[in-house]
């Protein structure tokens, strides 16, 4: 089906047994007053003047494989929530490429009963924006599994009440905001996530939630930006180190004194600021910051190895002695993530 949209009064199921494309220069590709509930198959919308999907009360997508290029939003929805449970996702949009975009300050009627979250549980996502954010709430933001690659112009995930990160894999490069920004507190309980923020003219952050609470108790974190969030001791217990960046196109290695490995990256660009947090950092250990050398038999996914041997490498001259739940050798602050007490940083 070409050169036409879809819409809805009431609600959309689809569950495509083959392929829906949907090339189309006017308003919304899929668009429903109510609700969208995608099952299966593949659906494909291609060069929508506005959104690509588009409902008032919620979206849940299930599964299938969705192909959706936009002028606006890849998906929004207008008054309500979106949850992800699974599915396979390529996401073009000059503005966000999901989207809760409910925001309470802006009506002149708010309605306080509508919950604008973000929940993903699974799925695959390839998300590139030219103007707007990745992953946008305007309330609360939860992942809790999944893979996620994000190239975004302003924030890669942004929400305007808390963000939290039970697991997936998450990648995300921020042309010209913070990576990862919340208005509300971050919490990090497992997964990977890589958060990288280039400009340097401007305050961004790889971690930005204003003065509010920063916590990690699990996973792994790696951010790389002008400055980053200073994660909340008293609510943190997995241990985090920030410092100094280094120069781009080499391998970072950090290990202990017994040359046990906590972690082995190759760094992309040059940045100010690295914040890095893993169950492999312990408590009253010695470490030592290593520039160069190389990796034999090793596997890594977006620059992170997770497997080989690092041999080769420069000592920097960094070292650091883990003695409480956060250790500052270098780099910017941004909020410190204590309420009450932030200093300089993104918004």
């Amino acid at each position: 089906m070409q050169k036409q949209h879809f819409l809805a009064k009431d609600n959309w199921f689809l569950a495509v047994q083959e392929h829906l494309t949907l090339q189309l220069n006017y308003k919304h590709g899929i668009a429903s007053d109510d609700y969208i509930r995608v099952i299966s198959g593949t659906i494909t919308v291609t060069e929508a003047a506005s959104d690509a999907i588009h409902t008032n009360d919620y979206i849940i997508v299930d599964g299938g494989t969705l192909k959706l290029t936009a002028d606006s939003d890849a998906m929004d929805c207008e008054e309500g929530y979106i949850i992800i449970n699974d599915g396979t996702f390529t996401i073009n949009a000059i503005d966000d490429g999901i989207a809760a975009s409910y925001d309470i300050d802006d009506e002149e009627e708010p309605d306080d009963s509508i919950t604008p979250y973000v929940t993903i549980n699974g799925g695959e996502f390839e998300i590139i924006t030219s103007e707007g954010e990745g992953i946008e709430a305007k309330g609360t933001l939860t992942i809790n599994d999944g893979t996620i690659n994000i190239n975004s112009y302003d924030d890669g995930l942004n929400a305007g009440d808390n963000i939290y990160i039970n697991g997936g894999n998450i990648y995300v490069y921020a042309t010209l905001n913070d990576a990862i920004d919340s208005n509300g507190g971050i919490t990090v309980t497992g997964g990977t996530t890589i958060a990288i923020a280039v400009r340097t003219d401007e305050p961004d952050g790889s971690f930005d939630c204003d003065d509010n609470t920063f916590k990690i108790t699990g996973g792994t974190i790696l951010g790389l930006a002008l400055n980053t969030s200073f994660p909340t001791e008293s609510e943190s217990t997995q241990n985090a180190v920030i410092f100094d960046g280094v120069n781009a196109n080499q391998l970072l290695n950090i290990q202990s004194e017994d040359g046990t490995e906590a972690l082995t990256y190759e760094v992309p660009y040059n940045v100010n600021t690295i914040i890095y947090s893993n169950a492999k950092l312990e408590t009253d250990q010695t470490y030592t910051i290593y520039t160069g050398g190389s990796v034999s038999n090793g596997t890594e996914v977006n620059g992170l190895y997770t497997s080989g041997t690092y041999s080769g490498g420069t000592d920097s001259g960094d070292s650091f002695i883990i003695s409480s739940t956060v250790t500052q050798i270098g780099g910017e602050m941004g909020p410190t993530g204590e309420p009450g007490e932030g200093g300089p940083g993104g918004n």
